[in-house]
């Protein structure tokens, strides 16, 4: 709400306010205590629906377009950088035809 009711302030004033909500970020303290051993690891990454996690490039270029002409008419936005984690579990592989049971 911080975010909205800044935009909504500070929008008069040609202030933009917007943020951005990251998931597992590679190389950081939160994936570390997240994923410590290399089972913890591989179960979270399946669960991600990119099956992979985020870098600190991802974050920052996002912050780039968030900040730049680009995104001039973008207030109160709450960006999702997190490779489908806000998402739910996503370790069901949908694309792969379910096997044949009992045929």
């Amino acid at each position: 709400m911080l975010t909205k009711c800044l935009a909504m302030e500070w929008g008069p004033a040609g202030i933009r306010v917007n943020a951005i909500s990251p998931g597992p970020i590679a190389g950081t303290e939160g994936v570390a205590r997240l994923a410590a051993t290399e089972t913890a690891d591989q179960i979270w990454r399946n669960r991600l629906a990119l099956r992979d996690y985020g870098t600190t490039r991802d974050i920052a270029e996002l912050a780039l377009f968030m900040c730049s002409d680009a995104a001039r008419y973008m207030t109160g936005a709450i960006v999702d950088c997190d490779g489908g984690s806000s998402l739910g579990d996503a370790s069901a592989d949908a694309l792969i035809a379910p096997s044949d049971q009992g045929a």
